[in-house]
Parts: C-alpha cells; sequence; structure tokens
C-alpha cells in the first residue's frame, strides 16, 4: 500500500501496494525494455499518474484493475510474463 498525502489538504489516498511497485520497478526498468514495450509503459505511467492526480482533486478513484489489465496485456504482447496475477473467473453454471 502506497500512501500519498496531499499537500494542499488533508486528504491522504492510498493507492494499492502491486500498483505503486509495479510502477517503480518499470521506471528502473525502462532503459531495459525494448523500444514499443518502453514506449507502452511509459504511457501507462502517464495515464496512471493523470488518474491519480484527478482523484486527489476529488474525481472518481482510478479502475485499478484496468491498470493491472492493461499491464498485463502490454507483457503479454511483448513476450513476458504478466506483473498481476489474473483473478480466477465464477462460473455460472454451478
Amino acid at each position: 500500500m502506497f500512501i500519498m498525502p496531499d499537500a494542499k489538504t488533508t486528504v491522504t489516498i492510498t493507492i494499492p501496494a502491486d500498483i505503486s511497485e509495479v510502477y517503480i520497478e518499470l521506471g528502473w526498468m525502462l532503459s531495459d525494455l525494448t523500444d514499443v514495450m518502453a514506449e507502452e509503459v511509459k504511457e501507462w505511467r502517464s495515464e496512471l499518474r493523470q488518474a491519480v492526480k484527478d482523484w486527489k482533486a476529488g474525481g472518481a478513484e482510478p479502475d485499478w484493475g484496468s491498470f493491472q489489465d492493461w499491464m498485463n496485456d502490454i507483457c503479454r504482447d511483448d513476450g513476458m510474463p504478466i506483473l498481476f496475477p489474473q483473478m480466477p473467473v465464477e462460473s455460472d453454471a454451478l
């Protein structure tokens, strides 16, 4: 869990630990990624920063699952293992 206090107010937002860890680790790894993957990661990180900024400004909490799925798609497309575990889909048949 990553807690980001807002300097202008007393509002504290909590970013899921897996999201913040992947964000930080990918920042360190950018120069080691393929050009295509690095650009996609930069876009993911930029969109995440903007979503958190909007949330801090009073907007809706980001859809963390969408960010996880997006990053997993980036990894799959580049032949890398996914970074976020996939939740099993429940069957309606039972």
